[in-house]
């Protein structure tokens, strides 16, 4: 899966996918707003493979203000590959969505919401019900193409980032919302791309922590009457809720030739939770904030023989960055220590843009 990777890609997938705020300085009096036109005309030739995984736009002069892409993806998990009594097949497919309106070539505005169904059952299916749909949050972006840059060797592309809670997960942890700021440096020498991705993230949740709500018929957990985890119509979980987190990308694409594109991704998330410790601090007591980490990364093939529908294959992988004892470090580009578990998909898309 991938969260705007192309979102993770697909657990993005990144999630979430798909960038905070530019802290590079213009060193050289050319890189001036005033070159970007001109920069987009000579970056036309970048492929939609590559706009759909750093959520950009490929360039060039548009006819209509409206665009945007259409994505269906199958993902087939590494747990299928197992043998034995750990194989877990997984099967499941993608739909992503992201119309856009253009204000002018290079500034844009893209609503975007992803829609996943799990095929197969086992026990690491995270749904409640079988083959249950799971929508992701609804993303507002807007972005800046090419705001800075120099000819194609360095262009600088801000955003900003609305995230509405429309997902399962969002409501678990009672988020009312959360705001994001990045942006992309990208680079065109000869056939090769390379992107450098920041984002920083902000949640905004009614508790610190994820909640279930009460009820009298199916009680779900034990709760005291005014004690701490009774929160009135619900009960706190005691799981943390994330308050901010970073995002940083690496990215190269090989552009083999005008139809066929290989891109390799890396990506690192760090994310921390709200501040946590009890109301009265006793001698020993452990506060503070926790951090999560997570490491993707996608290895991708695209063949686009028309110009508005195209075709990818390739591998995705979301995990922890470190193995189970904390010594070593995971192979990012596919689950090698627990295949079983399905951090890593095979997948096959079908995009079309406009």
């Amino acid at each position: 899966m991938r969260m705007a990777l192309k979102v993770l890609p697909v657990f993005a997938l990144l999630l979430f996918a798909t960038t905070a705020s530019a802290q590079e300085e213009a060193v050289d009096d050319k890189v001036t707003v005033e070159k970007s036109a001109e920069t987009s005309e000579e970056a036309e030739g970048i492929p939609d493979s590559v706009a759909l995984l750093t959520g950009s736009s490929s360039g060039g002069k548009r006819k209509l203000p409206f665009g945007g892409f259409l994505l269906l993806e199958g993902q087939l998990g590494s747990g299928t590959f197992v043998n034995g009594a750990s194989k877990t097949p997984y099967f499941a497919w993608l739909l992503s969505v992201r119309p856009r309106y253009y204000f002018t070539d290079q500034v844009f505005l893209e609503l975007r919401i992803d829609l996943q169904q799990e095929l197969t059952m086992s026990y690491g299916t995270t749904t409640a019900k079988k083959r249950q749909l799971k929508p992701s949050d609804t993303l507002i972006t807007a972005k800046w193409q090419n705001a800075a840059a120099y000819k194609t060797w360095l262009m600088f592309s801000p955003y900003v980032r609305v995230g509405a809670p429309s997902s399962y997960e969002s409501h678990f942890r009672d988020q009312y919302l959360s705001l994001a700021a990045g942006f992309d440096l990208t680079s065109i020498l000869g056939p090769v791309v390379l992107t450098y991705s920041f984002r920083f993230n902000k949640n905004f949740n009614e508790h610190s922590v994820a909640t279930v709500g009460k009820d009298d018929l199916r009680p779900v957990s034990s709760v005291r009457a005014g004690g701490a985890e009774d929160l009135g119509s619900s009960i706190a979980t005691g799981i943390n809720n994330t308050s901010f987190s970073i995002f940083n990308s690496l990215m190269a694409s090989f552009l083999i030739s005008d139809e066929w594109t290989l891109t390799a991704q890396f990506a690192l998330a760090n994310a921390w939770t709200y501040y946590a410790g009890p109301q009265h601090e006793s001698k020993g007591a452990i506060v503070g904030r926790g951090q999560r980490d997570l490491m993707y990364g996608v290895l991708d093939l695209t063949y686009q023989p028309f110009k508005h529908v195209g075709f990818s294959m390739g591998i995705s992988t979301r995990q922890l960055p470190k193995t189970s004892n904390n010594k070593g470090y995971r192979f990012p580009w596919w689950d090698t220590q627990a295949p079983q578990d399905n951090n890593s998909a095979v997948y096959f898309d079908v995009f079309a843009t406009y």
